[in-house]
């Protein structure tokens, strides 16, 4: 039932009710956020470029802001989720109270928590389309060659992969005793998987169990997935590492979410 839940209706009116309230104040709520990875690809991708020279990758020699763009897609993919599920849906739940008066109608907590999930993807698969758009634009310039075709459809892929980071943002919100120490998941968890993802660097070792817990990262997979559709137009089995990672996050992460938000919330 907990899996069910997800397509309820409940989950879905959740995923609207957020949805209507963030388009009362969306320009401050969209452009800030959106415009870090763009910011990122300037400072970085064409401020380094020079520095860096080319990069090898699964057989090719990449240019550094050719090697960045698909990173930052998946950075934007990563990210937003995660930081929506951890701090957006933390003052929902403790600050607003908005948790609270959704729970005293039809909805019960597992639907509020999908809802808080699929609204979390929602809001990655929005910011990875404006980078997308900007990295078109990038393309058109000549600054970067990307197949351009896929930059449509990769927005929905971090959009559905940003769910599990999702999930795994409201698993620090469930623990933390206050706003205060989001620090420590966001700067110790969040900022470093977004970083040492194949996102602004390659990410190899030789140590097995480091190279395990690499194979492991879903972000590494998104990254990977970006980068082969937008360079060679085929994803091959990063795609599939990527759903199989995705999904397992979900299976394993969703569950413990459930339970610690029934104590916190319910009080169970």
């Amino acid at each position: 039932m907990r899996w069910l839940a997800f397509a309820d209706w409940r989950s879905w009116a959740v995923f609207r009710r957020n949805g209507r309230v963030y388009l009362r104040n969306w320009k401050t709520a969209f452009f800030p956020p959106a415009m870090e990875p763009i910011i990122y690809f300037l400072t970085f991708g064409l401020g380094l470029a020079g520095y860096v020279g080319t990069l090898a990758w699964n057989g090719h020699e990449l240019d550094y802001p050719q090697f960045l763009a698909p990173g930052l897609l998946a950075y934007a993919g990563f990210s937003t989720p995660f930081f929506e599920a951890l701090y957006s849906a933390y003052v929902r739940m403790f600050y607003q109270k908005t948790w609270d008066g959704i729970l005293a109608t039809q909805v019960e907590l597992r639907h509020l928590i999908w809802g808080e999930i699929l609204w979390a993807g929602a809001r990655g698969a929005m910011n990875s389309a404006a980078v997308a758009l900007v990295l078109g634009g990038f393309h058109v310039a000549g600054i970067i060659d990307v197949v351009w075709g896929w930059l449509f459809v990769l927005p929905l892929v971090c959009g559905l992969a940003g769910c599990a980071f999702a999930a795994l943002g409201l698993l620090f919100t469930a623990i933390v005793p206050s706003i205060d120490h989001m620090n420590y998941p966001a700067f110790l968890i969040g900022v470093p998987i977004g970083l040492i993802s194949n996102t602004y660097f390659p990410v190899r070792s030789d140590v097995a169990a480091v190279q395990v817990l690499i194979e492991l990262n879903p972000v590494y997979h998104l990254a990977e997935t970006c980068r082969s559709l937008l360079v060679t137009g085929t994803a091959g089995m990063e795609a599939v590492k990527l759903v199989l990672t995705t999904l397992g996050m979900l299976a394993i992460v969703v569950p413990i979410v459930m339970r610690l938000m029934r104590r916190r919330v319910l009080g169970d």
